[in-house]
């Protein structure tokens, strides 16, 4: 077998294992949020406070397309904007109740995916897992 045919089955077996997934708790996951706006959310969750520029250099868009999906978030409260007490000019992006809504309901289906699917793994197959996509991680932070 070629590699190109066993990565495309190690993509697709992660591909249906992802759909259906997302098909057993799509009540707790379907926030009617766009792609766009999910992966926003996730910059702003990660690094707590972030300005636009720093969301559009992440993001490889500009700075107006930021703005435009912040406002979107920012009515539907998931996103807050603050200004910087040491430089007014300045405005740091936080979640708000809605965004720390929606994180809490992707812990609490992470909770419910390791309790169903992974805990049928024995710890050395977790391990080695983990450290498989730790190293896929790595050479795809450094390739790409």
């Amino acid at each position: 077998m070629s590699l190109y045919e066993q990565v495309k089955r190690i993509n697709e077996a992660e591909y249906t294992i992802n759909r259906l997934i997302f098909k057993h708790y799509k009540q707790y996951l379907d926030s009617g949020i766009t792609t766009q706006q999910a992966v926003v959310l996730d910059i702003v969750y990660l690094a707590k406070r972030i300005t636009v520029g720093e969301i559009a250099v992440e993001m490889d868009i500009s700075s107006s397309a930021v703005s435009q999906l912040i406002a979107k978030l920012e009515k539907n409260q998931y996103i807050k904007r603050e200004i910087n007490l040491q430089n007014r000019r300045e405005v740091f992006i936080t979640l708000d109740h809605k965004g720390v809504e929606y994180f809490a309901q992707q812990d609490y289906v992470e909770q419910l995916i390791a309790d169903k699917i992974y805990s049928k793994l024995s710890s050395q197959e977790l391990d080695e897992l983990e450290r498989i996509v730790e190293k896929l991680k790595k050479v795809a932070l450094k390739e790409l």
